[in-house]
């Protein structure tokens, strides 16, 4: 009989101590919380989530791989990043919130699915005159290393990039001066958007990968987008005459981020790697890809026989003073915001003198691109 009891209360006992223990475990992590992040870092192994909007075969798609690829080669298989193209983890819009949040640990996204989230950055979606994406490419880092904006202090930033220049893509009427964009609609999200509306036509803010369809239906007139999209979007199957509006150097800026809280729990070493990398050789691939990518956006348009409008030297100062109205209203929308109308000019001005450095940088190298000064110009058949 006491050896029964003795079994019976062992048994009892096992079992309260197997059901506390399952009752002490925490519950499964709810996705879009920081505390995802928590279960994929080890002392041996590094696990991250890395979304990005663009199709993996595009060219901004597959730097997100490159990305992936280099660094786990660099952290010898320590840091493995499984990567989500296409908006398959996190759209476009909810890009930055999501990384904030820990559904993806790093994400690349445009400024203008958030306007008015980053104010002071949404500077570099002016028409500054950027000449082509190699030299806005390096321009976006170095503003953010100069003047680091607050606004982005929930993430770690990765880096900002840029696209190249916008033209006007339109379906079926020809661009050739600011008042035959009355009555069109062309797609343009942000500053994009007030840059079509000051040059006489009605903007609207379609993402990108919706505009196609938009442009197909006769829904929008046309967008106000590089050359690379052409292809990128496959835009050149719906769009017939594109008018080179470059020269007014308008780009969109796109930024990579990292979870603060992934970030920070990283390994300092880890961390130096993917900070040294990023700016020794990351930020040249991403310029080098938007320049190769506008190059073939260009080809193909020439290929396909769009109807390829130039401003005439003589017209360009119009132009370039409607453009001019979407930097000042930038600035008085600032001040009201309550900043220094002297710092907003100084961002201007850096932008202005990076542009110049950066310019200079690229005819000394020899880089060829589809837009910018002559010495730079690539040759099209």
């Amino acid at each position: 009989m006491k050896r029964n009891l003795w079994k019976s209360i062992l048994i009892i006992g096992l079992i309260v101590t197997f059901l506390s223990g399952c009752a002490s475990q925490p519950e499964s992590p709810v996705t879009g919380t920081d505390t995802d992040n928590l279960t994929n870092i080890t002392d041996d192994q590094i696990k991250l989530r890395f979304a990005n909007y663009f199709a993996g075969e595009s060219g901004p798609g597959k730097i997100g791989q490159e990305f992936a690829e280099d660094i786990m080669r660099l952290t010898d298989g320590r840091v493995e990043i499984e990567y989500y193209p296409g908006g398959m983890l996190l759209t476009a819009d909810k890009m930055y919130d999501g990384v904030a949040q820990g559904i993806a640990d790093i994400g690349f996204s445009n400024l203008g699915y958030t306007f008015g989230r980053f104010q002071v950055t949404e500077v570099l979606d002016l028409p500054h005159g950027f000449p082509n994406a190699w030299v806005g490419s390096h321009v976006a880092p170095d503003f953010f290393k100069e003047f680091a904006p607050e606004e982005w202090k929930d993430t770690h930033m990765i880096t900002l990039t840029t696209s190249p220049p916008n033209n006007i893509l339109t379906v079926s009427v020809p661009v050739k001066k600011p008042e035959d964009m009355r009555g069109l609609i062309l797609r343009g999200t942000g500053y994009i958007g007030k840059l079509v509306e000051a040059l006489g036509g009605t903007a609207r803010p379609i993402a990108m990968p919706e505009a196609y369809d938009s442009l197909a239906k006769g829904v929008i007139s046309g967008l106000l987008v590089p050359y690379e999209t052409t292809k990128t979007f496959r835009y050149g199957e719906v769009t017939n005459y594109v008018t080179e509006v470059w020269p007014l150097g308008q780009v969109y800026t796109f930024y990579i981020v990292m979870n603060k809280t992934a970030w920070d729990q990283l390994p300092d070493d880890i961390q130096e790697i993917i900070t040294q990398y990023v700016e020794n050789e990351y930020v040249e691939k991403l310029a080098q890809m938007w320049n190769r990518i506008d190059i073939e956006g260009k080809e193909y348009a020439i290929e396909s026989g769009y109807d390829i409008i130039e401003i005439p030297s003589s017209e360009l100062d119009r132009w370039q003073a409607l453009a001019g109205e979407v930097i000042e209203d930038f600035v008085e929308g600032m001040v009201a915001a309550g900043h220094p109308e002297e710092e907003i000019r100084s961002w201007i001005s850096f932008i202005g003198e990076r542009i110049e450095y950066w310019s200079e940088k690229q005819i000394e190298l020899g880089i060829k691109s589809p837009t910018g000064s002559e010495e730079v110009l690539c040759e099209f058949d």
